[in-house]
């Protein structure tokens, strides 16, 4: 969003920059050219204004640098559990040999033993720059990127707490299954794409 922004300014400042010769040629023999040439400027101006009024009262301000790497760094901490569920799944509907099965579930337990840690120290890192983000942010067009932040936040809570063992055992079950449920996942990916598609549009 701030990327656009920045690329409308600068091409108004260039068509405004290449139309002063020509109105000041045209006003040369006139006492009140340059005057003329102010105007005609500040009309520019206003009808620039008078453009984009619909993105100023929305008031969407978005920072693509903190945006940009906690997506990124959630992609990163989340990619060993997305190996894991698409290996599951093809051990499970897919009609393989007894072999490939055991080869595809050894691989899983090899990947997830090394890549697990990269989940448990990235996700919180993620959290903490996407809080970064919505600290420099300003979004008036829909609450749904917060209801997406709330969410991966409750996430990275009920994950910490089954690593730490910080919740009673009576109730780690129904945080592990809170916390891996696909259900859970997808409504966070949902609420924060089709959130920050509305508020780019």
């Amino acid at each position: 969003m701030t990327r656009w922004c920045g690329i409308l300014v600068a091409i108004y400042f260039l068509v405004s920059l290449s139309l002063l010769p020509s109105s000041l040629v045209a006003n040369d023999d006139k006492k009140a050219g340059w005057h003329e040439v102010r105007h005609e400027v500040r009309k520019q101006h206003r009808d620039y204004d008078d453009h984009n009024r619909g993105k100023v009262k929305k008031g969407d301000e978005g920072n693509e640098i903190t945006g940009q790497t906690a997506v990124w760094l959630i992609v990163s901490a989340n990619l060993t559990v997305a190996l894991s569920t698409i290996m599951k799944g093809v051990n499970r509907f897919v009609p393989l040999a007894p072999q490939t099965k055991s080869s595809i579930k050894r691989f899983n337990q090899l990947q997830k033993k090394h890549l697990m840690r990269f989940h448990y120290v990235l996700n919180p890192i993620a959290l903490c720059i996407a809080f970064l983000h919505f600290l420099l942010s300003r979004c008036r067009s829909s609450s749904l990127p917060e209801w997406g932040l709330l969410l991966v936040t409750m996430m990275v809570i009920l994950g910490l707490s089954l690593k730490f063992n910080a919740c009673p055992r009576w109730m780690r079950r129904v945080v592990y299954r809170l916390h891996t449920a696909s259900a859970s996942f997808s409504t966070m990916i949902l609420l924060l794409v089709v959130g920050h598609l509305i508020v780019d549009h």
